[in-house]
């Protein structure tokens, strides 16, 4: 299929564009389907859009209900994104309590950074964000789902059925598939930053006979950010996907998505701690510098940006050789190329006598291409054994990751930019002079996952059952290309190998041909049904990381990736699930204790292996509440009680591991709030009119001060607590016609979403209304 450019810089024709390709598809779609739209069937539809009770996840490895399974996951399901108008992966996730997100820094790169009960998914768990099942490795801000049907969150320590990391946990995104069903929905959109929208969402039965069908999702959309100056971003994108045989033994699903996605950066604001702007201070709450404004944009929006351009390829098989076997296949391709310049606006850089007085810092520059291959087998199988009952997945996975990167800096320098006081109220939005970027280094890495994994779920009678995993991974990852080069008042060196010295700061260390991980993770559990709908579990799961894992998604394998150990997790949970209001309304609770340790050191001879060794453990409880309340209520409900704290700290000195210093110790884990919590309720009060409303409490957290730094009794802030609120109004005039007006942050609370410890914060999302409007046919 061929893909049409649209202009990125012309909503207009934009809107134009993808109008006229929904209407040929549309006509096309329609004239072979033969057959006419049941109105009746979408009045059904509407009514249970406000079902936000999700009964099992996407994965064939997961073969229970969500009821069944022995472990915390939270289901964000299409109906509710829709109902908040979220857009973003950010947005989707703050549905789920005990989750934080982390402020990129420049030298690191910006993007998701999630942390699943503490612990981060970048840096500690190995990117751990999945669509349809295949690791996300690409560092990037997620920003558009108008492909995506449901986003799953599995809690707790997982590498048996997600592969190596997954310590804290795993965010898994399942993308819209066929089905045999007409459906179609045309939403426009427009509000308050500059929004603009415009989606297309059809499915059409080809041949019902043969269960063929065709669905076909396009979107195109302008937006800012309420209560932020100058960050505006323009998404277009298209994913057609085919099936053929959904009501045979033999099912086969292809599907292929573009996403291209532009617009400028935000770092935020900088920020102060204790009434000081020197960053490595210990210091109280944070707040914003004097005289700087919440809306007050600190780039350069002539030169700062993040454009991404994704495409992605999925072929899955299936077969069912009987009621009680079957095998499924599911191939996957996706490509992702990234450029992006951030300015950063930190705090030192404004404190008076410090380096830079009164100046500011223009960041760094990064093109990245991440491309992956990956092929997962999985033969599913029921039987007995002396009376029990086995639900069986045996598999078999493939995956190659590759990642090409160039760091870059000014061509010219900052040519006098930042280089006299600055007024903060009104800070310079355009650079001035040349805007062209040198690339300076250039990585280029891959890795290699095999594995084989089991699954099983043992029943022994009505009341009781087991579950029991285990995977084996083959980790391999090894540098293609590193190399650097000097930029010197815009006139560029040779390019050097990896071994050697970049100007002006030291030589890195030996970088190797590559490295290997032999992996074994596992997950056991016992569950006691008390009745059909309910279900009280006790399990216990590892998690393995590599060390080479970080540096292969980073910028490259050095030796101390060899001679590190791997990190490891576990988590012990104790939980219970109910059906309850006949099976309308899901409650769930947990109680959980996750630690994380690692890397070790097994080689002290080598003298770029002195590497920390620290220990982080998060306990506590969880609740939540999904589903109808009533006909006419429902509810979508999470809290998470997490008490963090450092149990291990030592540093390699002399080739042997430091006591950690006694106040280091048995502190907070940085960005883990002790309370959080997130309620979304919608109410109908007739066929035509529903309310909705949404709270969303985030408590305060420390955060580690300077660059990469982890918390330290003598070195960290504190980040204030939050209440968010948002409502929506939806008026479905007709069984074929609705409006919804969402509004976001009524009462125009600041606060910070992300917080980096360098000097510098994000702000949270300002009051604003979005206003949709959508045609059913």
């Amino acid at each position: 299929m061929s893909v049409t450019q649209i202009p990125a810089r012309n909503p207009a024709a934009l809107s134009k564009k993808l109008l006229s390709m929904a209407v040929v598809s549309c006509g096309a779609v329609q004239a072979a389907a033969a057959q006419t739209v049941d109105l009746s069937e979408i009045k059904v539809e509407a009514q249970a859009d406000a079902d936000y009770h999700a009964r099992s996840l996407s994965s064939p490895k997961y073969t229970q209900p969500l009821r069944d399974v022995a472990q915390s996951i939270a289901v964000v399901p299409q109906a509710l994104i829709e109902k908040q108008n979220a857009q973003t992966l950010e947005a989707v996730l703050q549905n789920v309590a005990g989750i934080t997100f982390n402020s990129g820094e420049g030298a690191g790169g910006v993007g998701d950074t999630i942390n699943i009960r503490g612990f981060n998914s970048g840096q500690y768990g190995g990117a751990n964000v999945f669509i349809d099942g295949v690791r996300d490795s690409a560092y990037y801000t997620r920003s558009e789902l108008f492909n995506t049907e449901q986003v799953e969150v599995i809690k707790g320590s997982s590498s048996a059925a997600w592969g190596a990391g997954v310590i804290g946990g795993a965010v898994n995104l399942e993308s819209k598939r066929a089905r045999l069903a007409d459906a179609s929905k045309l939403t426009l959109g427009a509000g308050t930053a500059d929004y603009q929208r415009l989606a297309l969402d059809t499915n059409q039965v080809l041949d019902e006979d043969r269960g063929i069908a065709f669905r076909l999702n396009l979107v195109g959309t302008r937006t800012g950010v309420n209560g932020r100056r100058w960050s505006e971003r323009e998404r277009w994108g298209i994913a057609p996907t085919l099936a053929f045989g959904l009501n045979s033994d033999t099912r086969l699903d292809v599907g292929f998505e573009h996403l291209d996605d532009r617009g400028n950066y935000d770092y935020g604001l900088p920020a102060a701690h204790g009434g000081h702007l020197e960053t490595r201070q210990f210091g109280g709450r944070i707040s914003k510098a004097d005289g700087v404004k919440w809306d007050s944009y600190w780039g350069y929006r002539n030169l700062d940006k993040e454009n991404n351009r994704s495409n992605r390829f999925r072929l899955n098989v299936e077969h069912h050789f009987s009621e009680t076997l079957s095998l499924d296949n599911q191939l996957t391709f996706a490509q992702l190329q990234r450029d992006y310049v951030v300015t950063t606006s930190e705090g030192t850089y404004l404190a008076a006598g410090s380096n830079g007085s009164g100046r500011r810092l223009v960041g760094v520059a990064r093109h990245t291409e991440n491309d992956t291959f990956s092929n997962q087998t999985n033969l599913k199988a029921k039987f007995e054994t002396s009376g029990i009952q086995h639900t069986m997945v045996a598999g078999l996975e493939y995956t190659r990751e590759q990642l090409d990167q160039k760091n870059g800096e000014l061509r010219f320098g900052q040519q006098g930019n930042g280089t006299t006081a600055i007024d903060r109220a009104n800070p310079p939005s355009r650079f001035v002079g040349d805007t062209r970027i040198a690339d300076i280094s250039h990585v280029n890495t891959e890795s290699e996952t095999k594995a084989f994994y089991w699954l099983d779920t043992l029943k022994f009678n009505d009341h009781w059952q087991a579950d029991i995993s285990a995977r084996r991974d083959f980790w391999s990852a090894r540098n293609n290309r590193v190399e650097y080069r000097d930029n010197e008042d815009g006139v560029l060196g040779a390019w050097t190998p990896g071994t050697a010295a970049k100007r002006g700061k030291p030589a890195q260390a030996p970088f190797l041909e590559g490295v290997n991980d032999k992996l074994f993770s596992y997950r056991a559990s016992v569950t006691y049904k008390p009745i059909e709908q309910a279900s009280i579990y006790i399990a216990y799961g590892n998690a393995r990381q590599p060390a080479s894992i970080g540096s292969s998604s980073a910028g490259g394998i050095n030796a101390t990736d060899a001679v590190l150990s791997p990190t490891d997790g576990q988590t012990y949970e104790i939980g219970s699930k109910w059906d309850v209001f006949d099976e309308a309304l899901a409650l769930s609770g947990a109680l959980f204790r996750t630690d994380m340790k690692g890397p070790i050191l097994v080689d002290s001879s080598n003298p770029f292996s002195e590497r920390a060794r620290v220990g982080f453990r998060v306990e506590g409880l969880e609740l939540a509440a999904v589903g109808n309340v009533t006909d006419q209520w429902s509810v979508f409900a999470t809290y998470a009680f997490m008490k963090s704290r450092i149990i291990e700290d030592g540093r390699m000195r002399g080739g042997q591991f430091a006591s950690p210093a006694a106040n280091e110790t048995g502190i907070e884990v940085q960005n883990t709030p002790r309370h959080s919590a997130s309620v979304w309720t919608t109410y109908e009060l007739d066929k035509h009119w529903s309310l909705d409303y949404g709270v969303r409490y985030v408590g305060e957290r420390y955060i580690g001060l300077g660059r990469a730094a982890a918390v330290t009794e003598s070195s960290r802030a504190l980040v204030p607590d939050y209440w968010v609120h948002n409502a929506a109004v939806n008026w479905q005039a007709t069984p074929e016609v609705g409006l919804r007006l969402n509004l976001v942050n009524m009462f125009n609370e600041h606060y910070w979403r992300q917080y980096n410890g360098r000097g510098f914060g994000i702000p949270g999302e300002g009051r604003g209304a979005q206003l949709t409007a959508s045609y059913t046919f």
